[in-house]
């Protein structure tokens, strides 16, 4: 199995225009990763985290958007700790 290390995230407009969400991750190798084949790899026993200088956290998956009302399926999270450096929705965009 592998370890992938994500520091940005694209993000993208919700379809209602409520928020901008978690469009897909990039990572360190500059590979950019929409959502989806994020949870397809996490569901095939690979690891992901964040990093963010000397914090990372770990990726999981989730069935939704956590945002309300949003419907933007597969999703994907950081749990929260006590550095928001690493948390998925926080790392810059690219």
């Amino acid at each position: 199995m592998s370890t992938y290390t994500v520091t940005r995230v694209r993000k993208e407009l919700s379809a209602d225009g409520t928020h901008r969400h978690l469009e897909g991750v990039i990572t360190n190798t500059n590979t950019h990763w929409t959502r989806g084949q994020v949870v397809a790899s996490i569901n095939a026993g690979n690891t992901w985290r964040t990093s963010a200088g000397s914090h990372s956290a770990t990726i999981t998956a989730v069935h939704y958007c956590p945002r309300g009302t949003c419907l933007a399926s597969p999703y994907i999270k950081t749990n929260p700790n006590s550095s928001q450096l690493d948390n998925l929705e926080n790392l810059p965009e690219g």
